[in-house]
């Protein structure tokens, strides 16, 4: 039996929302309903003039992810329904969510609701639209479950370990790991430049026994983390993580690399004259960028003009904004 809110169904909007503003809505059950009434599940009894309370049985949702869309419908006001934007990121343990301005003063009971509908997430966090620093961190609101922003994440059969709030990492690149990884061949000498916390070269070195990688990245909290990482696979003897600027680490290198990959989507093409230092002829290079869509032409024609390099295979690798993307430009050195 469930402790409900009783109500008429004339009063029943003024109560969801007064029930929701005031977090009692118990987001585990699904509200019910007979000719007359609606009963809404609630967390506790609370003083109100719009029903009474009573105990029912009510049916459970279903404990799986839903989207924000979906859980939206059963926690807020109908007006407000149409202001959802996405669906929640799932990184480890850690659900992100977008919230919009209209629905600030209900991200709590979102959160919440969100928390009990899936028993995989331990901690709901905010993304915030803003980035912090030079490390481009998005800093993430915790909003409900355990104080944390750490967490542990498996990916293409690998382990990692990180902080969001003071690394950066998508797992909407999985499909880019996984795709690049499937191109790498034999004993191949791969440099992950802006590496991170090095999932790219792990999963890389996971895949191809015999291949070594070189990770250089700038933020020393995500060094930490990819050294950790590259423990927790058991790759110490392949794959190895430089703290620096690549424009001081790449001079220092006294080898030529069978691949590169150069993973900061952002002002990108700046560093290309530095990665063709430690090339050699076919050497491949996978350059990432954000371009508007009407602009990505010009923007190859420019580089293929500049650097004697030859584009063979661009590809999309996520939307970044209204007709922008983030592109993954697959090159090959000509000398």
């Amino acid at each position: 039996m469930t402790l409900v809110l009783k109500v008429s169904k004339k009063n029943g909007e003024d109560a969801k929302t007064d029930l929701i503003a005031k977090n009692y809505f118990n987001g585990l059950y699904k509200p019910d309903s007979d000719k007359n009434h609606i009963y809404f599940p609630v967390t506790s009894e609370f003083k109100t003039k719009l029903g009474t309370f009573e105990n029912r049985n009510l049916s459970k949702f279903k404990s799986k992810p839903a989207s924000l869309r979906e859980l939206f419908m059963k926690v807020l006001p109908i007006k407000l329904v149409d202001d959802v934007r996405r669906s929640y990121d799932l990184i480890g343990d850690i659900a992100i969510i977008e919230i919009p301005d209209s629905l600030k003063k209900y991200e709590k009971v979102i959160a919440n609701s969100l928390l009990k509908t899936n028993s995989k997430i331990k901690v709901v966090a905010k993304k915030p639209s803003k980035i912090d620093g030079k490390y481009r961190i998005r800093k993430l609101k915790i909003l409900a479950g355990e104080k944390r922003t750490t967490t542990k994440y498996k990916e293409s059969d690998c382990l990692f370990e990180f902080d969001l709030n003071k690394t950066y990492f998508s797992q909407r690149l999985s499909n880019e790991r996984l795709r690049l990884a499937n191109k790498v061949k034999g004993s191949e000498k791969i440099l992950v430049m802006f590496s991170g916390i090095a999932p790219f070269g792990i999963i890389i070195a996971k895949k191809h026994p015999f291949a070594k990688v070189l990770n250089i990245e700038l933020n020393p909290n995500a060094v930490t983390y990819a050294k950790k990482n590259i423990e927790l696979n058991h790759l110490e003897s392949r794959v190895f993580s430089i703290k620096g600027d690549v424009k001081i680490e790449i001079p220092k290198l006294k080898e030529k690399f069978d691949r590169i990959i150069m993973v900061l989507p952002h002002d990108n093409e700046k560093f290309l004259s530095d990665a063709l230092k430690v090339t050699k002829n076919g050497t491949k290079i996978h350059m990432y960028t954000i371009q508007e869509e009407s602009n990505i032409n010009k923007f190859k024609k420019e580089i293929c003009s500049n650097h004697p390099i030859r584009i063979v295979n661009t590809v999309k690798a996520g939307d970044y904004g209204p007709k922008m993307w983030r592109y993954c430009l697959d090159m090959k050195v000509i000398e």
